[in-house]
């Protein structure tokens, strides 16, 4: 087994991934979501942001009239825009920066900064 015999190993060893990936990201605005609405919000979130239905579509299935359609969507991204500045997903770039910063085990930190 090559795998376990360091001899016939490749160069390319198999390090862990120490960044948080974009589907860990999809899968906590997805907990967002659910922590901050409604379950009726919360099922047009699901659709529409989460699933990726186009707007007529969804606003179908949905039974909203445009106006509806705009009243629930403002309350969507209020209530899970607040959801996510609480928990520090926003901005997106500023959740990768500091979820690989926890991830760093700090022996590694320390041979980083030596």
């Amino acid at each position: 087994m090559a795998t376990i015999q360091i001899e016939h190993a490749s160069k390319f060893l198999w390090r862990p991934d120490l960044h948080p990936r974009l589907v860990e990201f999809v899968a906590d605005f997805a907990l967002a979501g659910e922590r901050a609405l409604s379950p009726s919000r919360l099922i047009l979130f699901r659709l529409y942001y989460l699933g990726g239905c186009e707007y007529p579509l969804a606003r179908q299935r949905m039974g909203l009239s445009e106006l509806g359609w705009t009243n629930w969507t403002d309350e969507i991204r209020r209530d899970a825009g607040r959801e996510l500045l609480r928990s520090g997903m926003f901005p997106p770039s500023r959740y990768f920066r500091e979820m690989s910063a926890q991830r760093v085990p700090k022996a590694e930190k320390d041979r980083g900064a030596a």
